[in-house]
């Protein structure tokens, strides 16, 4: 005889699963465990939603991280109870702070058993604390009426919530008792969950903002991370021409080479003396988008003289990243610019506009001169890299200094798509995520890490669904290299044995582990034949080893510009 409350809870997360998929939800990430059998068999058993597993519920978090990014819609992610729900813990973190929709669902025991001493049993409430948008607990026991009405009303909610601008992860605990199967799969096909949806319509934009705009004329505008979007794209280029406002885009827009705009922002700003600074500095800053990587330009844009900056798609709790910020804008940015361009009355200084136009296109053709002169350096053999990626390629960029390199040089063809790990700017995840983007998307996806991020997130690889489409360079200075260019730490005694961490591994055997293809090159003449190896290599995802002996820094390369 079946027990009763195990088909109650059966059919409350049968609706469950309804919900998420009412909202959008068409995949789930799963970890294997007992006490989270009965979500994971709800999900697995449900038509709509395509179900994976992954056993590392670290690794697991960041590929549900990277599927939810790519397919632009939110991941449901379910882990058994105890410290697995601690190992989604940076995923989560890296979710909220780059507005990827997550919903978590954590198994756990009973109220009464947790600190008794039970296998498996932590305090699993407020676990990812200000890192969710919203957290929720399911009832324990359902034998009240009111109880399967409350389940279903706060998963609509966390599923509106992670919706709702800002995007960002939901958890919702699932405290679930024993017995945890049934004899036999009940027939819910007639029970029907309530769905409750949150209705948002685009906002207009108020005429007092362009007439506000009227009394400035150095406008910069720098766009933080996005996803691809070419009416944005276009509506940027028509206001840099038309207008001529000055647009700087960090390599993570994906709207570098906008035509008219600052590509080169870093190496620009390098090139500001300092008795002509003053001539540089806008008096409107207007932003949108994420974290932006590069700190020259976060500095320059924290200057006293700039009079106000303005965010775009905003919400209360907009980031002030350059300590000047004013005015927060519910508009979204590609709204804005193409009503900002048809304005025949505005039209900012021409001369300002100019004048950073001649600094970018100097940054750009000394940067290439100082790098082709360069010998085999990851420097060189990142400009290498992202300089012939065919187009339509999805290029991930770990953090640490590939992402640095690319910022700085981003010599790239812009239809590349470009992502990044940047709300958190860990490297705990690098491979993960972009295995994750790579399982929702035919495309090639190309991953370029350095060797420890490498290593940290070797298990990203412990995942049955990865195609030929999954390409990896590793960039392996033996060590953390970054940190031998840092002013701070190069100086300490320690810096070897603490900082840099040298490692002597390479990957071959890694490779061989996890049913790769391996590449390996150490020299400039063997990078353009290994690159077109990795990109044609079929039937299994291939790493490209990149080995180097010695590091050159960014600062080194700048020194080179202009000699």
């Amino acid at each position: 005889m079946q027990n009763q409350e195990t088909i109650k809870t059966y059919r409350l997360l049968y609706q469950t699963v309804q919900v998420c998929k009412a909202h959008g939800v068409e995949n789930v990430m799963l970890c294997p465990g007992s006490r989270s059998a009965p979500l994971a068999l709800s999900f697995m058993r449900f038509e709509g939603i395509k179900h994976y597993v992954i056993p590392d519920e670290r690794s697991a978090a960041y590929t549900a991280l990277g599927m939810a990014r790519q397919s632009k819609k939110p991941v449901a992610l379910v882990c058994t109870s105890g410290t697995a729900a601690l190992n989604f813990a940076p995923a989560v973190a890296e979710a909220f702070f780059s507005e990827i929709p997550l919903i978590v669902f954590t198994a756990d025991r009973p109220e009464e058993w947790i600190g008794q001493a039970d296998n498996q049993a932590i305090y699993q409430e407020h676990i990812y604390g200000k890192n969710v948008k919203a957290e929720y607990c399911f009832p324990t026991d359902l034998q009240y009426p009111d109880s399967e009405w409350y389940a279903i009303r706060i998963a609509n909610e966390a599923l509106n919530i992670a919706m709702q601008h800002p995007r960002g992860p939901v958890h919702i605990n699932v405290p679930l008792r024993e017995p945890l199967y049934l004899e036999n799969e009940p027939d819910f096909s007639g029970v029907v969950a309530k769905i409750i949806k949150f209705e948002q319509g685009d906002k207009s934009i108020p005429n007092s903002i362009f007439e506000s705009l009227a009394q400035y004329k150095k406008v910069l505008v720098v766009a933080g991370t996005h996803r691809p979007n070419e009416k944005l794209k276009q509506a940027l280029s028509d206001a840099c021409k038309d207008k001529h406002i000055v647009f700087i885009p960090d390599i993570t827009s994906n709207l570098i080479h906008t035509p008219g705009s600052i590509s080169f922002g870093e190496l620009a700003i390098d090139a500001i003396s300092k008795d002509t600074t003053e001539n540089f500095v806008p008096e409107l800053v207007i932003s949108f988008g994420g974290p932006i990587v590069s700190k020259t330009l976060k500095n320059f844009l924290k200057h006293k003289n700039i009079k106000a900056h303005w965010h775009l798609n905003g919400h209360p709790a907009s980031a002030d990243t350059f300590q000047r910020l004013t005015n927060i804008l519910d508009v979204n940015a590609p709204t804005f610019f193409k009503t900002l361009a048809g304005e025949n009355a505005l039209s900012f200084d021409k001369a300002y506009f100019d004048a950073w136009a001649t600094l970018d296109i100097k940054a750009s053709q000394s940067a290439k001169s100082a790098i082709e002169s360069l010998k085999f350096s990851e420097i060189r053999a990142a400009y290498e890299i992202i300089n012939s990626l065919p187009a339509n390629t999805v290029l991930h960029l770990g953090n640490s200094l590939p992402v640095r390199y690319a910022s700085v040089f981003p010599f790239i063809n812009p239809n590349i798509e470009v992502h990044s790990n940047r709300g958190t700017s860990g490297i705990d995840g690098t491979v993960s995520a972009a295995a994750g983007q790579s399982m929702v998307d035919d495309r090639n996806h190309i991953l370029m890490v350095g060797d420890l991020g490498f290593i940290y997130d070797s298990n990203g690889l412990w995942n049955n669904y990865l195609g030929d489409n999954f390409k990896i360079i590793v960039l392996n200075n033996h060590g953390g290299g970054i940190f031998k260019t840092l002013p701070g730490a190069r100086s300490q005694k320690e810096l070897e044995e603490y900082f840099v961490v040298k490692q002597p591994l390479r990957f071959e055997y890694l490779a061989l582990q996890h049913n790769c293809e391996y590449i390996f090159c150490k020299d400039l003449e063997g990078l353009k034949p290994a690159l077109g190896q990795l990109l044609a290599t079929k039937g299994k995802p291939a790493i490209l080893e990149l080995e180097f002996n010695q590091l050159l820094s960014i600062e080194d390369v700048k020194k080179k510009l202009g000699q």
